[in-house]
């Protein structure tokens, strides 16, 4: 019995009878990039019908969606390589629909997105890269540019996978750099180290989540930084400092429409004078990721299993109301579960306690 293919019928390869009978189809690209799937994500029929049968007649495995529902149900079974988002989409609207994916689906960030629109102003451009695209397609979409776009981001993809993080040698001192790594790996943060040429040796598992727009702005202020030479007298820059820049990037807005942000730090992890300086950039998101430092402390501090579920939701910084909500309990038992964790942090204030489930910085290294 032949086992069924499980995905969607329009990531399939066309077979060779299906390409004798279509002449017009481009049969140029390599097996390995026939393989490669595209997610079209618009409720335009007629643009959906031109983009799906330009990038089949190209050798993609074109699948189309015409809603964000669609969309993450598909991203949900059977991810693309890359995807094609319109701003103009029924249910989310195509930049909350982008946001909400570099948001929650971590193992998706280095899937490329291109936005289209037919919005071209510089400051619509802006807003879009700034919103976790990685390019910008004004309308009408020429299709050739548009798939010179799909390759130029799936090559960049490769290679950021290829370079942004360093797999150590087992066979020299293999043992002792994995400990170092796997410990660097527990951080809620993000950690990616650069040699002196600013060129990426190792990247932690929560900075390897980041789109990778945002990993390209990081590396751009390291490497500016590992060329950066003070001129003399130049009181800005301290010798032998080791915090050398500290930045911020927008990264769109929280469930509660609260500002996100990820704060940058690039440090000097050598000596001032060491000829081969290694700098490090620790990437602080402003939305808590250490869900398991925060279990780690409610189980120190006694609390009930809905206590602890109470004290995450803190930590994740969802209000009172959208806690009980979300927990299916009234005000007043979100309030008696909250005293109860007050008496057993002794903490007095929401802001201390919430500081106090946030302090230990742990994931669960996975």
């Amino acid at each position: 019995m032949v086992a069924r293919d499980p995905r969607p019928e329009a990531w399939r390869i066309v077979s060779n009878d299906d390409a004798a009978n279509n002449p017009d189809r481009d049969t140029t690209r390599t097996a390995g990039d026939a393989a490669r799937r595209i997610m079209v994500c618009t409720a335009d029929t007629a643009l959906s019908e031109t983009l799906l049968g330009g990038l089949r007649k190209r050798g993609y495995r074109a699948q189309g969606a015409a809603d964000s529902d669609s969309a993450l149900f598909q991203l949900a079974i059977s991810p693309p390589d890359a995807m094609l988002c319109d701003q103009a989409l029924p249910g989310h609207e195509g930049m909350a629909l982008m946001q909400l994916i570099r948001r929650e689906r971590y193992d998706l960030a280095d899937m490329p997105i291109i936005v289209m629109s037919d919005f071209g102003d510089r400051a619509d451009i802006i807003a879009g890269k700034l919103a976790g695209a990685d390019d910008y397609v004004v309308k009408p979409v020429d299709i050739e540019l548009l798939v010179a776009s799909v390759e130029a981001q799936l090559r960049l993809a490769a290679r950021m996978r290829s370079a942004i993080v360093a797999t150590p040698d087992l066979n020299a001192g293999g043992g002792r750099i994995n400990a170092y790594h796997a410990l660097l790996d527990r951080l809620s943060f993000g950690i990616i180290l650069y040699n002196s040429h600013g060129q990426p040796i190792f990247t932690n598992q929560t900075a390897a989540q980041m789109s990778r727009s945002n990993a390209t702005t990081v590396g751009a202020w390291v490497k500016r930084q590992s060329t950066h030479s003070p001129r003399e007298g130049d009181a800005s820059v301290k010798p032998g400092a080791k915090v050398m820049d500290f930045r911020m990037i927008p990264i769109g807005v929280s469930g509660s429409n609260a500002a996100q942000h990820l704060f940058v730090a690039v440090v000097n992890l050598t000596e001032a004078d060491d000829p081969d300086p290694i700098l490090g950039a620790m990437i602080f998101p402003s939305t808590h990721g250490g869900v398991l430092g925060a279990g780690l402390v409610a189980d120190a501090l006694g609390l009930t299993p809905t206590e602890l579920r109470l004290a995450e939701f803190l930590a994740e910084g969802m209000r009172l109301d959208q806690i009980g909500e979300e927990m299916g309990i009234a005000k007043p038992t979100v309030n008696y579960h909250l005293r109860n964790i007050y008496q057993k942090s002794g903490s007095s204030r929401q802001s201390d306690l919430i500081n106090l489930l946030r302090s230990v910085h742990l994931t669960d290294g996975r």
